[in-house]
Parts: structure tokens; sequence; C-alpha cells
């Protein structure tokens, strides 16, 4: 093992300028390109603001000083959140808890007038039915009015949230199996690794909330189906990004019975906050998106004419194949009818590409130019919002 290779365990370099995001060369002989998507990341659907001042605080007369407890906790343990903020005189305060897709989670409303000065709501995780709300990041709107009919709306979502930055440093531990790096705000993170020039082999972690301060993800070094060490390899990259959560945003932490997209599924249709009629410049292209739509779908491989399986299990090949690649049946509604770019290498190298492609995609491999032996098949399917699946499959090919 070189010297570069042991420097790269102890310390990874993650490069802003490289986007580990299924590129896929033009030809075959192609060497050069990084694994950075080639498909453009479409941007919001509303116009960007211009004018700084249409994104400015609709408060701080009657309502000021707004802040939280703290940025995490588990609801699931009979902890709470509260949320504090300071009246310069009496005042009716309503607090509206909403998640990360918009919609309605909790309202709490104060016990008629309250006095001018410091005053706080009290969260305790639960939304209007009384349930425990799934791991999410949530953010809250405070509604105040004065006894002369004055009013003031606290939405953060008006001025904070989606700036997209990247984490330049993070340390790899192969022995404890972590990956460490400093969050610098709350936010939301990617984190995407693969080969430099060839493929996206696994997304660790896709669009999860984070606290500020140090992070400790868990990994084993392998790629997303955990058939080969992609750490090891002296081309192995990874890139970690993240965007802002709106002011004053908290993480739900504990609840293991549900996760958010299931959730959302379950609840009856509550109220759905209006999206902000323009957006900041500069924001993340992913803010926007619904969690329950954006991340990366589950793709499988699976193959025609296939002369069995060898003493392994794998699947044997000669001639040529019909390589279908699939999603995930809890994954078709959403990606279902979306067009792709699929491409595919073989042992990390590029080896083949469709830029325009739906699945399920049929695609005919022909073995003529692959050598006997056992080989590792990967597939990237990238959509023009950035979300990419990523599948590997290993087979053997006889002649």
């Amino acid at each position: 093992m070189n010297v570069e290779s042991e420097t790269m365990k102890k310390i990874l370099f993650v490069f802003a300028l490289l986007a580990l995001i299924c590129s896929c060369a033009t030809s075959p002989q192609s060497t050069t390109s990084s694994p950075a998507s080639s498909a453009p990341v479409k941007p919001p659907d509303q116009p960007v603001i211009v004018d700084q001042k249409d994104s400015e605080p609709t408060f701080g007369e009657l309502l000021s000083n707004i802040s939280v407890s703290k940025t995490s906790f588990n609801p699931s343990q009979n902890d709470t959140i509260s949320v504090s903020y300071n009246l310069s005189k009496p005042g009716k305060t309503s607090l509206r808890v909403y998640d990360a897709d918009l919609g309605l989670v909790k309202i709490i409303d104060s016990d008629g007038f309250l006095e001018s000065g410091p005053q706080s709501f009290a969260w305790d995780g639960k939304d209007l039915d009384g349930r425990i709300v799934p791991d999410e990041a949530y953010f809250f709107i405070i509604y105040v009015e004065g006894k002369s009919g004055d009013k003031e709306v606290y939405d953060p979502t008006l001025f904070s949230g989606g700036v997209e930055n990247d984490i330049t440093t993070a340390q790899v531990d192969p022995q404890t199996f972590t990956i460490n790096y400093i969050m610098p705000e709350i936010g939301r993170v990617m984190i995407r690794m693969g080969i430099q020039g060839g493929p996206l082999m696994n997304q660790l972690v896709d669009w999860k909330p984070r606290v500020k301060g140090a992070i400790t993800e868990y990994w084993d070094g392998k790629d997303k189906d955990r058939l080969i060490n992609i750490y090891q390899n002296p081309k192995f990259k990874m890139i970690i990004t993240y965007f802002t959560l709106p002011e004053n945003s908290v993480i739900t932490i504990g609840n293991r019975s549900v996760d958010f997209r299931t959730y959302k599924t379950m609840v009856a249709e509550r109220p759905q906050k209006d999206s902000p009629p323009q957006w900041r410049q500069g924001l993340s292209p992913h803010y926007p998106l619904p969690r329950t739509m954006d991340y990366s779908p589950s793709v499988s491989l699976s193959f025609s004419n296939s002369k069995g399986q060898d003493e392994n299990g794998l699947p044997v090949l000669n001639e040529k194949t019909v390589v279908k690649v699939s999603l995930d049946d809890k994954d078709k509604s959403i990606f279902q009818n979306s067009q792709f770019e699929i491409c595919f290498y073989l042992n990390q190298d590029f080896y083949a590409e469709d830029e325009s492609g739906y699945t399920p995609f049929n695609w005919v491999w022909d073995l003529s130019d692959v050598e006997e032996g056992e080989h590792l098949l990967t597939v990237n399917i990238s959509s023009f919002k950035d979300q990419i699946g990523v599948v590997s499959r290993k087979v053997k090919v006889v002649k």
C-alpha cells in the first residue's frame, strides 16, 4: 500500500469542485471525467428575488428575540423543546409547527393576551393527533396580534435557510468505521462516495438533517451493496455538501417506529404552508423540493438469458444478456415516469450510457469484449433534479 493511500486513510480532503454525482463519459475512451453528474440540476420554478428587501423579516416591533432552547430533542423520552420570544406590549400569540414538507404539525395558542416581556411556548414533539413525529427537521411560525389590532408574523422561511455549502475537511477512521466532520450550522447533509473518473458507489447520507457542531457518521468503507471496499481504492473520492435549515429549526430523534415518508402517508390531510412566492438568490436547488420526493431511489438489476448461478451465487452470463434496471416498488409512484441519465460501469470504469432513459430500462449487454471471470457491474441513474440511484452486482462471465 503506497504512502498516498495511507495518508488518505487518516485525513480525507473533500474537494468542493469534485461533484461526485455519476459523471457519464461521452465515449468508452474517455477517462478524464469525474464522478459528477452531467445531468443539469433544474432550479426552482419560482422566480428568484432580486430586491433584497423583499426577503426581510416581517416582525421586530411587537415580536423579537426568538430562540429555541436546543436544536435537537427526543420526544420518545418525554423530552420537550422551548421556543422563547419577547413581546414589546401585550398580545395574543400562536405557535405553528411545520414539517420539512411545509405540512402543519401542531398549533399552540396562548391563553388570551399575554403581558409584555419574555414569553415561551413548549412543544413535546407530538402532532395534532397526539402522535410522536418522525425523526426530521421542524420549524416554527409565530403569529402575534396586539390589543390595537396590529399584527406581526415570524416566518423564518422568508429570510433564512437553503444556502448551500461544502464541508471541505473530514476525518475517516477505518478502525472505528466512522467519518467525523464539523457542521458550521444546522443544516441538511448529503455525503456521496465514488471513484474519480468512475461511478458513484454509495450515497451514505441522503440530505438528512444534522445539528451544528461535531458530527459522526458510521460507514464500513464499502459500496452501497457492500460488495467491495471502495475506501481502499486509490481513486476514492467523497463529497460532503449541506444546505442550511430555516432559523430556529429543531431536529427530533429517537422515533424507531416510523420514518418521515411513511408518516406522511399515515396522517390525515392537513393544511399546507404556502411556499414563499419568491426564492432568495443562491439557494440550493434541493431546498424547495419535498423531502418525500427528493431522495435517491432504490434500484435493482436483473439479467435475462442467465446460465444459472455459480457456486458463490453469482449469475453466469455469456454472449449477450438483457440487463433490466428497475426501481423499487415504493419509489415507482415518484420516479417511474421521470427521465434519467443511465450510466453503466464495469469494474469501476465507464462502459456505456443512455442520456435520456426511463425505468424500467432494458440494456442489451454484448459480452464479446468482456474477459472471462468475475466482474462488478455498477449502474448510476441520475435524474435532472440531481437524484441518483446506485446499484452494483457481481457477475461471472463465461465463454
